[in-house]
């Protein structure tokens, strides 16, 4: 009877150090969200953007809902006071942004979505100018417009001096859109009162699937209900647990480890494995404006890191 307790003992020691790497917990979570868009294209032919967004959400909601209950009783005061803001985030951030990932994936490859989503960061940053009015300091006034030069570059086909609404996916357009929501989703979140993080998933999740709800039904009602394929149970499976709990689970357990800027260099990840791995799951090609322009990117990401840790490095300052 030894050797099954030694082994339990093994893997528990293994968990341990997992939960305690930020480092392999970053790259798991980065893997996760690679393989979301890669997932939504693969079956665009065998669900609807509407079904598998609503699926996702439900599912998601199924597993975090045991866990959060006790904590949703605890913050039922904190949850009366900002239901307005819970319930516009969870409407834009949640509901509206996976469905119109979905919908991009349908018209648009997943290499085009990742490197379209890596923009991600520099629009988050300066997404407060934009809503709140707040200044935006010189270099980040650089990232972003190197960083929007290079989503032209991609949209374009490395032509964006060719204005023709005629050249231009529409999924990409869908796929910049989902990241102006995230972006929005993610300032914010900021206004958002304290309140145990499960509670917060919870509420977002519930509300996602109360903005997909009556569309969904109403779908089924002029379609018919279906028996899903295989696939498509795996992947709504995949999407609802692996991005949508587990990757945030690790990346806010990295943040706890070492802080949000840190943890921030690895937001990059997603579009390098998801980019590498469509080529040989999807057999989608990169072509050269897709060098360029996500060479922009990361030139503007690299730019916009500067200016954090220089506005880190003053804050220390100041409060030293």
């Amino acid at each position: 009877m030894s050797p099954p307790v030694r082994n339990f003992s093994d893997w528990r020691s293994a968990a341990s150090t997992m939960w305690n790497s930020p480092t392999l917990l970053l790259c798991l979570a980065s893997f996760f969200w690679a393989l979301n868009p890669i997932v939504g294209r693969a079956v665009r032919d065998l669900i609807s953007p509407l079904s598998l967004a609503f699926w996702r959400w439900v599912i998601a909601l199924m597993f975090v809902l045991p866990l959060a209950w006790r904590h949703i009783g605890a913050d039922r005061q904190i949850l009366r006071v900002s239901w307005r803001l819970l319930g516009l985030l969870g409407f834009f951030g949640v509901g509206l942004f996976a469905y119109v990932v979905y919908w991009s994936l349908q018209l648009t490859t997943a290499t085009n979505s990742l490197l379209l989503q890596s923009t991600m960061p520099i629009m988050t940053l300066a997404m407060p100018t934009i809503l709140f009015g707040e200044r935006l300091r010189p270099l980040l006034a650089v990232s972003a417009g190197l960083s929007f030069t290079g989503i032209a570059w991609i949209v374009t086909k490395g032509h964006p001096l060719d204005l023709r609404w005629s050249a231009v996916n529409n999924g990409d357009l869908l796929a910049l859109a989902g990241v102006f929501l995230y972006s929005a989703y993610a300032t914010f979140l900021r206004k958002v009162p304290t309140m145990h993080h499960l509670t917060l998933l919870a509420t977002l999740f519930a509300v996602g699937i109360g903005t997909l709800v009556i569309p969904y039904f109403g779908g089924l009602v002029r379609s018919g209900p279906s028996i899903p394929t295989l696939a498509v149970v795996f992947a709504v499976l995949y999407v609802g647990i692996f991005p949508s709990l587990i990757a945030y689970g690790f990346f806010n357990r990295s943040v706890a480890l070492i802080g949000s800027a840190r943890a921030g260099v690895y937001m990059n990840l997603p579009t390098v494995f998801g980019v590498v791995l469509a080529i040989p799951l999807l057999g989608e090609r990169v072509a050269s404006y897709h060098f360029a322009g996500a060479a922009m990117v990361i030139a503007a990401i690299l730019i916009s890191r500067r200016q954090t840790h220089r506005l880190q490095g003053q804050d220390r300052s100041a409060k030293g």
